[in-house]
């Protein structure tokens, strides 16, 4: 039985019969949505709808598509990098798939005080990995009032947050994946667009990601005529292993993954990439586990994975997986998972494009 995900991806890519059809069944609410999408954008264009302003900086970080272009790495890397200038840096995630309604604090100085299934996955573990303070809501406005005024926040980074428009920001990141080739398409459900491809202009940085190669994003970079825009490109990689011992999470070389059987495990919505560092790593690869993105593991999944896995070395999965797997009693050790890095091209040009837009902050802090 074909799953949801790919059944989705066939309708995408219009791919048989079945895609076919679903596409042209999907295509009259994918027009609806555009005309919502235009219609809410043209009010706050025109200052019919406002945002709120917060006497703090807002820095969000999104997309145009669902999905796929490396927006958590990146929001942890631009976090750590502000916090090593001194800033002191918040990071707010809308804690997708969370049963929390209101703001959660999900965890300060690395300390989680929340999980998975109150604020999703994603919001866990950036707190796992981030020193600073990360909070969860729906409400974001009331969520950065909350950063400002409890924990003395002065760049809250927003993570997915390019169409949430009624939190006012200083900066706008806007990540697009140098390997969707296509630059417009049909928006959702009919596609995987959020919102139509002229929206770039709203973006105040443009972030090339995933590219196979440099010359691969310049020339997703030029097929989007971007101009007047500053432009860098981003690339995941592998950091290093991440064992969890009673909730503790330590690093451990990548090395120890060569030459071993490994069987992947993940629930992310774009796998391949997770599979080809395994294989770059030199794991021998002898089954896999892929789940829905956001997959919310069972005790039946735990005692499938084991089962399945008894002949190999390791269990390797996601970090984003991780807080969710690492409930269960696998073998000693046998439980990693891959931790991935952003690399930023030309970075001292990015900090300066974004420390210019932080001035006000710098001035406040010298009392000027």
């Amino acid at each position: 039985m074909i799953s949801l995900q790919r059944l989705v991806q066939k309708i995408w890519a219009r791919q048989g019969v079945l895609g076919v059809l679903g596409w042209l069944a999907a295509t009259p609410l994918s027009l609806l949505f555009s005309s919502v999408v235009r219609v809410r954008n043209f009010l706050y264009e025109r200052g019919i709808l406002r945002s709120e302003q917060l006497p703090l900086h807002i820095i969000s970080v999104g997309n145009l598509t669902v999905g796929g272009t490396g927006k958590t790495p990146f929001v942890l890397w631009l976090a750590r990098l502000l916090h090593a200038q001194q800033h002191r840096v918040g990071i707010l995630s809308r804690g997708y798939r969370g049963k929390n309604n209101g703001v959660t604090t999900v965890g300060t100085d690395g300390h989680t005080q929340a999980t998975p299934e109150e604020v999703g996955d994603e919001a866990v573990m950036l707190a796992r990995t981030f020193s600073g303070v990360v909070l969860a809501g729906r409400d974001r406005v009331r969520a950065a009032r909350l950063a400002q005024e409890t924990y003395g926040v002065e760049v809250l980074i927003l993570d997915d947050g390019f169409q949430y428009r009624r939190l006012g920001r200083s900066l706008d990141i806007l990540l697009l994946h140098a390997q969707q080739r296509e630059t417009t398409g049909w928006l959702l459900p009919a596609g995987p667009f959020r919102e139509p491809s002229t929206s770039i202009h709203r973006a105040d940085l443009v972030v090339v990601t995933k590219g196979e190669a440099v010359q691969a994003q310049q020339d997703y970079a030029a097929s989007l005529h971007i101009r007047g825009k500053p432009l860098f490109f981003a690339n995941p990689r592998p950091a290093a292993l991440i064992h969890s011992t009673r909730g503790e999470w330590q690093e451990l070389p990548l090395f120890l993954l060569a030459h071993k059987k490994v069987m992947p495990v993940s629930g992310v919505a774009a796998p391949d990439l997770f599979h080809r560092f395994i294989r770059e790593l030199e794991a021998e690869i002898i089954d896999m586990m892929v789940f829905p993105d956001h997959h919310v593991y069972t005790e039946r999944d735990w005692q499938t994975i084991t089962s399945v896995s008894r002949a190999c070395d390791f269990v390797v999965t996601t970090e984003k997986d991780l807080v969710k797997l690492e409930k269960f009693p696998f073998a000693t050790d046998k439980l990693v998972a891959l931790r991935i890095d952003m690399e930023v091209s030309d970075v001292e040009r990015f900090l300066a494009s974004i420390e210019s837009q932080l001035e006000g902050i710098g001035r406040q802090k010298n009392g000027e």
